[in-house]
């Protein structure tokens, strides 16, 4: 995953984010306050970064690090066949938010496609907060489609698809 991303990034390095290089990052967790308010309640933590890069649901999970310059500029989190076999699950994108406006969170999940294309899946998923309006906004943009709604506290979370 992480090499063919690469090919199709030239311009960025794309690497594994594991605890190691980790600190490389927390800027881009850190400098998306305005997510982390709305979805966690409180601004990103130290454990927050930790829990990001850990894999979920016992389902191959790709956390990579996508940087400029040797500047960290964004996260991407995947996860391989979750909900269901042929699906690529995309857990958290995040764009450091001085690099936000700029067509990289576009670049990534349309080289994020060609990947999946060429890797032989059906579709990308994800869940985005009915709340947060400029995901949901990003995501209605490049193409994913409402598939079903949960209601939460205050805000319905949304399931959302793209069929490659």
């Amino acid at each position: 995953m992480y090499q063919k991303l690469q090919t199709l990034l030239p311009q960025f390095t794309v690497e594994p984010i594991t605890i190691e290089n980790l600190s490389l990052y927390e800027t881009v967790f850190y400098n998306n306050q305005e997510y982390y308010c709305l979805t966690d309640g409180h601004p990103a933590t130290k454990e927050t970064c930790e829990d990001s890069i850990d894999g979920y649901l016992d389902y191959p999970t790709y956390s990579i690090g996508i940087c400029h310059n040797e500047q960290s500029v964004a996260f991407l989190s995947v996860l391989d066949g979750y909900p269901e076999e042929g699906t690529l699950y995309i857990g958290l994108l995040l764009v450091d938010d001085r690099f936000q406006h700029r067509a990289i969170g576009s670049s990534i999940i349309q080289a994020l496609f060609k990947v999946a294309t060429d890797l032989n899946f059906k579709n990308l998923q994800l869940s985005v907060q009915e709340n947060n309006i400029s995901g949901l906004s990003f995501w209605k943009k490049i193409g994913f489609y409402e598939i079903d709604r949960c209601p939460c506290e205050g805000f319905d979370n949304l399931s959302m698809k793209y069929d490659l």
